[in-house]
């Protein structure tokens, strides 16, 4: 959008539209301020290099907010497994059934109001977020089932623009998992911001699973920033197919002993599908560990980027860190972009990164051919091996299946 005064337009509009209350509007000045002073980002800024966001945004000619007004909900979207339910229907908290012991869900408390210099999108996001929510779960609770988030985007929807900003706080030797999920029921162009706080206390524990899948017309950007705890564990998978443009930005800091973070993420594009991937994992404190895993399968002329970053600090001695990113290309017009990066200000480390790209090996495909296997099942065979090395690491067994039965429904090989 390069019309900046038709957007202070819409932001004056939009706090006085009776979407949001007035609580955060002081906030929300300052961060649409901060935006403006920033801009859209686009390709000359290193840290945007690699985003289709920074093309998308300026093909947009006007925002358009609205608040929903249908809170119906089509429960045939719901995952078939025993869990609890968040609903959110057009960036509003609609229902939500989490009535365990130790497990609150609190409205209309997004307590942080972040700034990171170099990310406008943040500020656009804390300038037109939506009532949000806190997810807290109380010290020593181990919440005995999944925590499912239901981001529903509803046909009679007319607006364009949906922002989101939640929390998550687990108390200290806690545990909670949750899966989220995007369902889009219609075609028409949507930009979505979403931005998560992550809070883990002294040994508490969260796996985070998110599947994002075949979203047509639409801007999608994930930010999520988590800080952990002495002995805490965050484990991240992100299942990404065929987004039509997408950034996933990830900012973990251990800052705390013996805490861990484990990245993983796949993708399975085609068409002119576009997913960035930009991770940044600050390792703050000794004997800290981190794990950073991305696999791509790319048809047509998709393109997946990748910019992963392990940094030391330097009193963070006994430091662990990994990170990998391989991708297959299917096709001559696939594009693979790959930024690996080591800060590292510590000498009693061990940290690696690697990064690979390639097409199907020919001599597998011959092999499982000489043995009776189609061409394309050949194909599809070696793609989901390649595939599923990542998913493997979903340590819960029905989330995990879900993934695995996602991916084979994909008929694109």
């Amino acid at each position: 959008m390069k019309d900046l005064q038709k957007l202070k337009d819409h932001f004056q509009a939009f706090t006085k539209s009776g979407i949001v209350t007035p609580d955060n509007n002081e906030f929300r000045k300052e961060a649409f301020e901060r935006f403006c002073k920033k801009g859209f980002p686009n390709i000359k800024q290193e840290h945007w290099k690699y985003s289709p966001l920074s093309k998308d945004l300026l093909k947009i000619d006007e925002f358009k907010f609205e608040k929903t007004t249908d809170t119906s909900i089509n429960k045939s979207a719901f995952e078939q497994f025993d869990h609890y339910k968040i609903i959110l229907k057009d960036g509003i908290l609609i229902s939500d059934d989490c009535n365990e012991q130790g497990l609150k869900i609190i409205q209309n408390k997004p307590r942080i109001f972040c700034e990171i210099v170099k990310n406008p999108i943040l500020d656009f996001n804390n300038a037109f977020f939506t009532s949000g929510f806190e997810i807290l779960v109380k010290q020593n609770q181990e919440i005995s089932k999944p925590v499912v988030i239901y981001n529903i985007f509803s046909k009679s929807f007319n607006g364009n623009n949906i922002n989101i900003k939640n929390n998550i706080t687990v108390e200290a030797n806690a545990k909670l998992e949750v899966y989220e999920k995007n369902i889009f029921e219609k075609d028409e162009f949507i930009f979505f911001t979403k931005n998560l706080e992550i809070d883990l206390k002294d040994g508490a524990k969260l796996n985070k699973y998110y599947l994002n899948s075949t979203t047509k017309n639409k801007t999608i950007y994930n930010l999520v920033k988590a800080n952990l705890a002495k002995d805490s564990q965050f484990e991240k998978f992100n299942f990404s197919h065929n987004v039509s443009s997408c950034r996933d930005e990830i900012i973990i800091d251990l800052n705390g002993k013996n805490s861990f973070a484990s990245l993983n993420n796949i993708q399975h594009l085609s068409d002119k599908c576009y997913h960035e991937i930009k991770w940044e994992v600050n390792h703050n404190e000794e004997n800290t560990r981190s794990s950073q895993f991305v696999k791509s399968a790319l048809h047509d002329e998709a393109v997946a980027a990748f910019q992963g970053k392990i940094y030391v600090n330097s009193k963070a001695q006994k430091t662990d860190g990994y990170q990998l990113s391989r991708a297959l290309l299917l096709s001559d017009q696939s594009k693979f972009l790959s930024k690996p990066e080591l800060e590292i200000y510590a000498d009693d480390v061990k940290c690696s990164h690697g990064s690979s790209s390639g097409s199907i090996d020919s001599d597998s495909i011959f092999y499982l051919r000489s043995r009776g296997i189609s061409e394309q099942d050949a194909k599809r065979m070696m793609i989901q091996g390649f595939l599923n090395e990542v998913i493997d690491k979903v340590q819960n067994e029905t989330i995990k299946e879900i993934f695995l039965n996602k991916l084979n429904e994909i008929n694109q090989y």
